[in-house]
């Protein structure tokens, strides 16, 4: 039986959300945020009673309460410390957790990811709000900005910007060839030598997968593979089944696109992480990488020194989804340093006892294994700022 008490006040959690109420979602987003309490405020004035009182406790004002009930149990822009930077720490002190990245919700990033000057402004507007809402305890409360990088010069003036405030991470649209070339094209490097030198850290994220497939027909007339979710506060239905099943294939292209095109090799310090798109991709994507690397031997003799799957156990880590059975995964292939805790907070698909979830997977391998998964594995991409 794992002593989680060693762990508590030094975990790590690898995915936390802002989750702004309608009241304050035009301060996290400017003109978009707008459009998203708009959207709220409708959803709540024509929905039925039944469903307005659900959305109403997703869509409520911060709780300054600090229980089991409302830390692990409420859910959306009602938990505490969904929105102020005050209340986020006194909630990660009641996890438990020493440090956690802190991203947008789903609606603010698509936007910021948008090929359009809208696109742009909320994403500098979105940077500006969430690196102010870390300034009170950055090392703690990691604040991630967004890049669009349709264009790769807005991208690195962006990373620069946001550098020079303090930001230390970065999360990218995995659909998205930067500047439309590879993400392994020598016009990133600009890019991840930033990231590099700054102990910052890259990042894919969940929904940022959008337009990487070419259509969005494969699912078309089959209703339990297209159908939409309608209950907001489900742990368990927040995508549809065809979207689930393949959002993964998005990050898995743009990660292997940067092994195989030695980006890992010519910055070896680059720290990156794939977030909420679970990890039962990773072991099996590195020994296929392991073997085009050996086919291909020849082609890449001068671009990569070390085999496909080292350069992943070396400079990335993902999040597994509290379901996943993480002790196969590792006794399978190995791997085990790059499995990292993750709470998915305020969301409801994050589930009320993450913590206990992934215990339940990873008793077995024992206390040694459980400091890597709770701890030190997510010191990679979130080290302790100086």
């Amino acid at each position: 039986m794992l002593d989680m008490s060693q762990f508590h006040g030094r975990l790590n959690d690898l995915d936390t959300h802002i989750q702004p109420s309608p009241n304050n979602y035009e301060m996290a987003a400017g003109e978009v945020g707008k459009y998203f309490a708009d959207m709220y405020n409708q959803m709540l004035d024509k929905a039925p009673k039944e469903e307005a009182a659900k959305i109403a406790k997703l869509v409520g004002e911060e709780s300054q309460e600090y229980t089991e009930e409302t830390v692990w149990r409420t859910k959306g822009s009602a938990a505490p410390g969904a929105f102020s930077s005050g209340g986020r720490l006194k909630t990660l002190d009641y996890m438990g957790v020493n440090r956690s990245f802190i991203f947008s919700d789903p609606g603010i990033q698509g936007a910021a990811f948008a090929n359009n000057e809208l696109g742009i402004a909320t994403m500098r507007h979105w940077n500006d709000f969430i690196i102010d809402f870390g300034k009170q305890n950055p090392n703690r409360l990691r604040s991630v900005a967004i890049l669009n990088t349709h264009n790769i010069d807005v991208a690195i003036a962006e990373a620069k910007r946001v550098l020079k405030a303090g930001g230390r991470a970065f999360v990218l649209a995995s659909s998205v060839p930067p500047g439309d070339a590879s993400p392994a094209d020598a016009k990133m490097d600009k890019l991840w030598h930033l990231i590099q030198e700054a102990d910052a850290t890259a990042i894919l994220h969940a929904g940022g997968e959008h337009g990487f497939m070419a259509s969005d027909s494969w699912s078309k007339g089959v209703d339990h593979l297209c159908f939409q979710p309608m209950d907001m506060s489900s742990e368990g239905e927040q995508v549809n089944t065809y979207m689930f099943s393949s959002m993964y294939y998005s990050p898995q292209n743009f990660l292997s696109t940067l092994v195989l095109g030695g980006v890992f090799e010519r910055f070896p310090r680059l720290r990156f992480a794939v977030i909420e798109l679970g990890a039962f991709w990773l072991a099996p994507m590195a020994t296929h990488l392991d073997q085009v690397a050996s086919i291909y031997r020849g082609r890449l003799s001068g671009a990569l020194s070390m085999k496909p799957s080292e350069y992943i156990q070396r400079n990335v880590r993902v999040t597994p989804y509290r379901f996943e059975p993480v002790a196969d995964y590792i006794e399978r292939y190995g791997f085990e340093e790059c499995y990292c805790y993750n709470s998915d907070f305020p969301h409801p698909e994050g589930g009320t006892r993450p913590i206990q979830e992934f215990v339940d997977h990873i008793d077995r391998l024992g206390q040694n294994h459980a400091e890597k998964f709770f701890v030190t594995n997510a010191e990679w991409v979130l080290p302790a700022l100086n």
